[in-house]
């Protein structure tokens, strides 16, 4: 419930004589009794026109907040590049956001040379630390020759400007030679390898358990950093400890394994399922979070409570194997049916051209773009969730999302000021 006109909630706490107070941007959360949250909405009401001492410090801490900055108004603003080499791909994941755009695509070197003349530019944006991300699409060392000379033109460029680059892969872990090694460790490079760790969970979903495990121990030792993730689905929301655990004893060099919920609500018959599912997730990762060494597991929603954003994400800077910049790097191929709402640049044969209307529209999906976001408390942490989950999931899978991220919210909130639910 939001209180009057101003950004300040009420969430219970499941205690019937107690609420939360909540400014998530003011950065201030009070647990009280009904009297004092009476008195509190009073004050607000007012303005903060209060005898009380005590109500009146609270309040004026709670209104003491700005709403979030404007988003980009341009993509010459943004830091980080999404590359996408190819759309080809060695395996046939069950949860493969990207399958509809499988072919043989293949990025065309002058187009990619044009991206990175026009990314690493002190004309564009002043030299600083930029991003590379390599990823699918397909898998990007499937044609290494291309992804090689991403790496190695950018970082020289980068050099050239007085930028400074940090680069990465994302793969599947099926690709591993001494010259991609060799390249890695030249240019400090990391890869992100996607891997269900256990290997009745690996073959079901995503195939060459022994391949994967193989390559990845390969770059470890070899000392390329090297990060995991896991896509979690309904055949291995009950193993997340034991995913866990085994990646701590087995491979001990990876620096970060993230454990994100899957993205695809036909894996769901109704419902329900779905809010289960978020329900066994989050009580799994919370308490996997007390049992091993802190950084040592990571999931995006772990940002939400000290996020405050108008958008769920900035958007982004993803170019695509045809050549075109999306603002998704979960839609990039023609095939899609999103394609062309999240496509809003493209590379002619001389420059790089963006539609800077369709841009803007874009960036205007946000946390108000969506009534139903109007009086949520999480709409802040949240900025109005994922605009590919918004645009695929029907409106009651949606609500479970929804729901999803206000209990999650509210159990960090719990957690960080000592609240609780039963006296």
């Amino acid at each position: 419930m939001k209180i009057h006109n101003s950004e300040i909630f009420i969430i219970p706490v499941g205690h019937k004589e107690l609420n939360m107070i909540y400014s998530p941007l003011g950065n201030t959360c009070y647990q009280v009794d009904e009297t004092m949250t009476k008195q509190i909405m009073k004050a607000i009401y007012k303005k903060n026109l209060c005898r009380n001492k005590i109500i009146g410090e609270m309040t004026t801490k709670l209104l003491n907040y700005q709403l979030p900055e404007s988003l980009r108004q341009s993509p010459d603003e943004y830091k980080t590049l999404s590359l996408l080499p190819n759309h080809i791909c060695n395996f046939r994941c069950k949860y493969c956001y990207s399958k509809q755009g499988r072919s043989h695509t293949i990025i065309n070197r002058k187009k990619l040379q044009t991206a990175l003349d026009f990314f690493i530019n002190p004309d564009r944006i002043a030299p600083q630390t930029l991003k590379l991300f390599i990823s699918g699409g397909g898998e990007p060392l499937l044609t290494w020759e291309d992804t090689l000379y991403a790496i190695v033109y950018a970082q020289e460029r980068a050099q050239q400007y007085g930028f400074t680059l940090w680069t990465s892969i994302i793969t599947n872990g099926s690709i591993v030679n001494e010259e991609i090694i060799e390249t890695l460790l030249k240019y400090k490079s990391s890869v992100c390898i996607s891997f269900e760790v256990l290997e009745d969970l690996q073959n079901s979903l995503r195939g060459n358990y022994n391949l994967v495990s193989e390559t990845l121990t390969k770059y470890g030792q070899a000392g390329v950093p090297v990060m995991l993730n896991s896509t979690i689905t309904p055949a291995s929301v009950s193993h997340m400890k034991e995913m866990v655990h085994k990646v701590v004893s087995d491979y001990p060099f990876v620096r970060n394994y993230t454990l994100e919920p899957v993205t695809d609500h036909t894996l769901f018959d109704s419902p329900e399922m779905l809010r289960n599912f978020y329900t066994q997730f989050s009580n799994n990762y919370f308490e996997l979070k007390k049992e091993v060494e802190p950084n040592t597991i990571w999931c995006s929603l772990d940002e939400m409570i000290d996020t405050k954003k108008l958008r769920y994400c900035p958007g982004k800077l993803c170019l695509t194997p045809h050549g075109t910049f999306s603002v998704c790097h979960c839609v990039s191929a023609m095939d899609e049916q999103r394609y062309e709402k999240c496509v809003y640049g493209r590379i002619t044969e001389q420059s790089v051209v963006f539609d800077l209307e369709k841009f803007k529209q874009l960036m205007d999906i946000n946390a108000q773009y969506y009534s139903k976001c109007s009086d949520c408390f999480a709409k802040w942490n949240c900025g109005g969730e994922c605009m590919t989950r918004q645009d695929q999931y029907p409106e009651n899978f949606m609500d479970e999302v929804c729901n999803f991220n206000r209990q999650w919210l509210t159990m960090q909130l719990k957690e960080r000021h000592g609240y609780f639910t039963e006296k």
